[in-house]
């Protein structure tokens, strides 16, 4: 089996910078699933318009839920029903609630928020000249407010925004304390979909404040670093 994954640069001491594509990698490295990391910043050029995508036996195929099914089925690994046990669904409500409020909040620190933007200007200068660069970032940061906005995180406040986060941080945090991983006795899937979204927070330099909350949980680090290590990022 040929696998080549498409991701946007590293950074931040990870692999990638796209939540998702961290997952993905977690999710192949946890399973021992040999693959080429092919570095592409451009989404547009996959299969759904979106990082991360891979390449299986050449045939493109994007959306991590899509990849992750599709490569679980061809080699036979199990994969939990959120609905067997009340834990599995726990670690079913945790995913989704990371991969969707969690990530809306990592997308306004990222790139509407001043010190995350920042960030992103340099990341366009890096690879654009510098009026096109900074055309390109604005126009980034109007394409993801607007996002924001019409599914509801950008018509609070700042200080709003910030709570929400931390509330979702705090939430993990207390079930990781109790249970240790979300995937049970040993990380699973739903470990490596919450990294994705709390790894960057944790490990980027930007002063933003879900992620300042994030550094300073101890549980959160504690976890994220347990998670590095099993999955060799």
């Amino acid at each position: 089996m040929e696998l080549e994954v498409y991701t946007f640069a590293p950074d931040w001491g990870l692999p990638t910078t796209g939540p998702f594509a961290v997952k993905l990698l977690a999710w192949l490295n946890l399973n021992g699933i040999a693959y080429r990391q092919v570095i592409e910043n451009r989404p547009s050029k996959g299969p759904r318009g979106k990082s991360p995508w891979v390449a299986l036996d050449g045939r493109l195929i994007g959306d991590t839920d899509v990849i992750i099914a599709t490569l679980a089925e061809r080699l036979g690994l199990p994969r939990e029903d959120p609905a067997a046990t009340p834990r599995a669904a726990a670690a079913h409500a945790f995913q989704t609630a990371c991969e969707e409020r969690l990530h809306q909040v990592l997308e306004w620190e990222l790139f509407v928020h001043p010190a995350g933007f920042a960030w992103v200007e340099g990341a366009v200068r890096a690879e654009l000249p510098r009026p096109l660069a900074a055309l390109v970032a604005r126009a980034m940061r109007r394409h993801f407010a607007r996002q924001l906005r019409a599914r509801g995180l950008a018509r609070h406040d700042p200080e709003t925004i910030a709570a929400l986060g931390r509330r979702e941080l705090a939430a993990l945090a207390r079930y990781l304390e109790a249970e240790g991983w979300l995937g049970g006795a040993a990380p699973g899937e739903a470990d490596c979909a919450a990294f994705g979204q709390v790894a960057p927070l944790v490990s980027w330099p930007m002063d933003t404040p879900v992620a300042a909350h994030a550094r300073a949980d101890p549980v959160l680090a504690d976890w994220v670093a347990r998670m590095r290590s099993a999955c060799g990022l």
